[in-house]
């Protein structure tokens, strides 16, 4: 009877897999099979290898791709979200160092090129760390917001939802549940990050057709929402220093307007 049970068990097991497996594949973006590393536009990193990340937010009717590049065998999950997290003045993430490695709860794309601003759960802005990452001290990622509606923003541990991790070779044929956080995860020559918001309550989320990150996203506090006058602008560095004037390197600029209100956008000279 035992050894019975055992099969029986070993069966729904089985069936579940498949069909786990089945459900990922059905909901792959729909343009998969066509979307190459030739159709990816934003580069960050060097190296002779090549690995995507795939971002899709709740309320994007695509699934953003970037790429990294990179050399060797130790380069991670992690290590490409900083990469390109660093590089692109648009794209940001809020993550948290824990014993485990960095853990991702924010993903937010400045799809409008006129700034992006990070808000607590007290509606306070946040300034991004020396890494260019928005980082907190524990993994309770709900209720952080972006300041602009327009721009792409899903944060979530414990209440609103998660960012669901999600590896591939081939997005077309299987897309599979990641074993393990981002900093355990080896990249390899051709293979994709995916993520996906999923909510808990008021909706679902699916795979969009996959669509490239421009490599060309607005850098300069120029872009800004013309009907606001400027009243000021400051450059901040990875060491925290602020001035009036850029920095080498990696940038926030904070622009301050007449009407009070602030935007930072992250800027590489």
């Amino acid at each position: 009877m035992k050894k019975a049970y055992m099969f029986i068990f070993a069966l729904l097991s089985a069936a579940t897999m498949v069909a786990q497996n089945n459900v990922q594949v059905n909901a792959a973006p729909g343009n998969a099979g066509e979307f190459t590393f030739d159709n990816i536009e934003n580069w960050s990193g060097e190296g002779a290898n090549r690995a995507a990340l795939a971002i899709k937010w709740t309320g994007s009717e695509y699934t953003w791709v970037l790429g990294y590049k990179f050399d060797g065998t130790d380069k991670t999950g992690a290590d490409m979200i900083q990469a390109i997290v660093a590089n692109n003045p648009n794209f940001h993430a809020l993550a948290s160092g824990t014993s485990y490695g960095l853990t991702v709860g924010g993903f937010g794309y400045d799809a409008d090129g006129d700034g992006f601003t990070l808000l607590d759960k007290n509606g306070n802005e946040m300034t991004p760390s020396e890494s260019g990452m928005y980082m907190i001290s524990n993994t309770n990622f709900d209720d952080y917001t972006a300041g602009d509606s327009d721009d792409y923003w899903n944060s979530g541990w414990m209440s609103k939802g998660y960012w669901s991790y999600n590896l591939s070779d081939d997005p077309a044929t299987k897309i599979s549940y990641a074993s393990t956080g981002c900093t355990g995860r080896k990249l390899t020559d051709g293979c994709w990050d995916m993520w996906l918001f999923s909510p808990f309550s008021g909706g679902s989320n699916t795979w969009g057709d996959f669509k490239a990150v421009p490599a060309d996203t607005p850098t300069s506090v120029e872009t800004v929402d013309a009907v606001k006058s400027v009243a000021s602008v400051s450059y901040v560095n990875l060491a925290g220093q602020v001035s009036a004037e850029p920095f080498d390197g990696v940038n926030v600029v904070v622009t301050t307007y007449t009407d009070g209100s602030k935007s930072s956008v992250k800027v590489i000279k």
